[in-house]
């Protein structure tokens, strides 16, 4: 069950959680054309760690302004209110959800196109979300990543989630945790909301960012921490017969942290128990502990 906060920042002040609900006849809500992002705010011991969140907040601008939503707000006007609305939360880690969006009544199609962009940020607690160690199943699914030639590229349009939704119901039903998605050419994608790293010959082996490929900052940390390392990162084309070869794998976004595979179809992986994965699982919570 989702724990929200009590107040969000919405359009430059801080008020009710629901003070910026959308009309019912709202075009973002009917078609699902807000576009949103994630970030983490770690509580640690007594003072926050906001992680990565320029680079989050800089995402978010980019990708609403792709969907026609230019935010009036600065990346740091931005990152003040998100103090702003810690400030008024019990203090805890958090996961920090900004969405665009146009909450007005307005119904067809591009007739939004005029009415003013809102903006929501609000947080949900997720202290028992942190630092996992419990593996996860991942099914190959049959669900195909929805390619960018039907979506604008590289951003988190709400809609376009269903995908992700088709493809985690799907897993779920089969009795896995998640399902890793390939792309219409047979290319290693990502999971329903997470990046996927193979662990090959003690190597990192990825899906390289092309336009269906999410930039997941997650992503560029694990990338960052392993060649620190000094283990070797490959962002290449996969296919089945890759997925076949690794001795491990894992899935990392900003939710999920890193996670460890530890069942990738009908095959049983120790990932857990490998060194590349144990350094980096312990680098990144070094990191995320600051």
């Amino acid at each position: 069950m989702t724990e929200a906060s009590t107040s969000s920042w919405f359009n430059g002040r801080i008020g009710p959680l629901e003070q910026g609900a959308p009309s019912v006849a709202s075009i973002s809500f009917h078609l699902g054309t807000g576009v949103f992002d994630g970030m983490m705010a770690y509580w640690n011991e007594d003072h926050y760690y906001l992680h990565c969140i320029e680079e989050h907040l800089v995402r978010f601008r980019e990708g609403a302004a792709r969907l026609g939503l230019t935010l009036p707000w600065t990346v740091e006007q931005l990152a003040q209110g998100i103090d702003e609305l810690l400030a008024q939360e019990p203090k805890g880690t958090q996961y920090i959800r900004p969405i665009a969006y146009r909450k007005a009544p307005e119904l067809w199609v591009t007739g939004a196109e005029g009415r003013p962009v809102d903006v929501s940020i609000f947080t949900v607690k997720t202290e028992r979300a942190r630092d996992i160690d419990a593996p996860i199943s991942c099914q190959i699914s049959s669900v195909e990543r929805i390619s960018s030639r039907s979506i604008p590229k590289q951003t988190k349009v709400s809609g376009a989630y269903v995908n992700s939704l088709h493809a985690r119901r799907m897993a779920e039903a089969a009795g896995f945790d998640d399902g890793v998605m390939f792309d219409r050419e047979g290319r290693l994608a990502e999971a329903s909301a997470a990046n996927v790293f193979l662990i090959i010959d003690d190597r990192l082996v990825t899906p390289p960012l092309n336009p269906d490929v999410f930039p997941g900052i997650t992503r560029r940390v694990v990338a960052d921490l392993a060649r620190e390392a000094g283990i070797e990162v490959h962002e290449v084309d996969c296919d089945h017969a890759t997925l076949a070869r690794a001795k491990g794998a894992f899935l990392c976004s900003t939710l999920m942290e890193i996670r460890a595979i530890d069942r990738l179809g009908d095959r049983a992986l120790n990932t857990a128990e490998l060194s590349a994965f144990q350094q980096l699982l312990k680098g990144f919570r070094r990191v995320t502990h600051a």
